[in-house]
């Protein structure tokens, strides 16, 4: 506790951390904090209600080097499934428990131990315990146990649903390898091909006001002219820190998984003005955050959501996903699929779908489907 007093005394902002203070919640949470007796580790906090105020003094104590630093959206996996277990059926959780902490928990931590978790795998490792859950919860209704699935019904579930009942597919290779089902198989699906696009004049009028126009948010700016330049994905965006713009004496670049990406003078402009301003704000919020974020959230150790940062876009007149669409396609004459993932933030098969759209003439595609 003295040395959570020390690090909310030495914080840049002393009347944001007093009203911190006074929330609703905040005395008791110190309180049960001051009571324990042994090293605070992160398992207590684990074990204290998940509240924005004990996320918070998780992260002033590890800014502070009290706590280890630690992936926070992994180590945020396992008390997320578990309370969306706690309200299923208790036969559900006999099988969906084994399935969560040794199969995708497991695979998800191996694969992630040198690279923090990207949002879009999170999102996908929600999904696929979600459709477990959902495919469990039909078969009781219908009447049929998980044994008895025959692969006709599994492809009846698969038609009548949404296209993500396909993430089904981690929990019957898991359940096939444990001899819970027969031999059955999750057909792959044709992956659509990309629809939305922007005009080159509506590309290109976008891009203009983001760069122009001040009356804009600099975050929506700069965050609307790297996706409609560089097709970047949000979740990419907001993966961004200060110390990824690279600064030289005459120009400067941005740094994506290690390449170097030169900026447009007037996008740098933007971009040093967005740095700057959350370079300022950070050396006011490092209390609390060990990251400068570039595109920096409420909570200082964390960036903005990505659906947030999307509608913030559409508020403003910019169409992430159609600008997006159009950059990646121009992207895809000058680049490789495997350095388009990396740039983008996409996965390879993704890029190499792109790199085969931009083969097959998709100009013209695009051209007559805006003369429909």
């Amino acid at each position: 506790m003295q040395d959570l007093h020390t690090a909310l005394a030495a914080a840049g902002r002393p009347r944001r951390v007093l009203h911190w203070l006074t929330r609703s919640g905040v005395a008791a949470l110190l309180s049960q904090l001051a009571a324990c007796e042994e090293q605070l580790t992160h398992q207590q906090l684990e074990d204290l209600p998940n509240t924005p105020s004990t996320r918070y003094i998780r992260d002033v104590l590890v800014a502070a080097a009290v706590l280890p630093v630690r992936d926070e959206r992994l180590e945020g996996l396992p008390r997320w499934a578990d309370a969306l277990l706690s309200h299923a059926p208790a036969h559900h959780r006999h099988l969906a428990t084994p399935f969560t902490h040794w199969y995708l928990l497991h695979r998800i931590r191996r694969a992630h131990r040198d690279r923090p978790l990207r949002v879009s795998t999170e999102s996908v490792m929600r999904s696929k315990l979600r459709r477990a859950l959902e495919l469990l919860g039909w078969l009781d209704e219908t009447g049929i146990s998980l044994g008895q699935l025959t692969q006709s019904a599994l492809e009846g579930w698969l038609e009548q649903g949404p296209a993500n009942r396909r993430d089904v597919r981690a929990f019957i290779t898991w359940a096939r390898s444990r001899r819970l089902i027969g031999d059955l198989t999750i057909p792959l699906a044709a992956v659509p091909a990309p629809s939305i696009f922007t005009t080159e004049g509506e590309q290109a009028d976008q891009l203009h006001r983001c760069l122009t126009d001040d009356a804009m948010p600099i975050d929506v700016r700069t965050a609307g002219a790297l996706t409609l330049l560089f097709g970047l994905q949000p979740t990419r965006l907001l993966e961004l820190t200060v110390h990824d713009l690279v600064d030289g004496e005459t120009s400067a670049a941005l740094n994506l998984d290690g390449h170097r990406i030169p900026l447009p003078p007037k996008v740098a402009r933007l971009v040093r003005a967005l740095r700057d301003r959350c370079q300022e704000r950070w050396q006011l919020d490092q209390t609390a955050s060990t990251i400068p974020w570039l595109f920096p959230g409420q909570e200082p150790a964390r960036p903005l959501g990505a659906i947030y940062l999307s509608l913030k876009l559409r508020q403003h007149g910019i169409t992430p996903r159609a600008g997006r669409n159009s950059a990646r396609l121009a992207l895809t004459a000058d680049l490789p699929a495997s350095v388009l993932a990396d740039f983008t933030g996409t996965s390879i098969s993704n890029a190499t779908r792109w790199t085969g759209y931009a083969r097959r003439d998709w100009f013209d595609y695009i051209a007559s489907r805006t003369q429909i």
